[in-house]
């Protein structure tokens, strides 16, 4: 996404294939009306990432997949209420999915939230393999 990418992180989204728009655009257009202010947030955090500072471990809540995975969840402040599940490579590559509302506790407890999560957990995992069989390097 040439938007956010600059000098200190790249950044990504996925785009499936019976899909135009990235899960990152997605989201933006199902959280914007509702959440104009945690949406122009995220934007501004993500332009920091990719041109200031890179992908900042205190930036993300990890641990939201599978342990090693990367992948984590966009983190602003405690009391906003939009969750973005990305994969994390370091300080350099971030990977933007989708997310919604935390309502509940636990991620697993919401059909949104799950949904989502579960997309960037299996996305994580086709990507190590992918890593493992050098079909990627970075």
């Amino acid at each position: 996404m040439v938007e956010f990418s600059g000098r200190q992180a790249r950044v990504y989204s996925i785009i499936e294939d019976d899909s135009e728009v990235t899960l990152f655009e997605q989201f933006i257009e199902e959280n914007e009306a509702k959440f104009k202010d945690e949406i122009d947030d995220i934007i501004s955090r993500l332009y920091q990432i990719g041109r200031n500072v890179g992908a900042r471990h205190s930036y993300f809540k990890h641990n939201e997949g599978k342990p090693g995975d990367g992948v984590c969840a966009l983190y602003d402040n405690p009391d906003r209420k939009l969750r973005l599940y990305c994969i994390r490579f370091g300080m350099d590559i971030l990977i933007l999915g989708g997310g919604g509302e935390k309502r509940v506790r636990a991620w697993q407890d919401d059909l949104i939230l799950s949904k989502s999560a579960k997309k960037m957990i299996h996305y994580a995992q086709d990507i190590q393999k992918k890593i493992d069989s050098g079909d990627i390097e970075f």
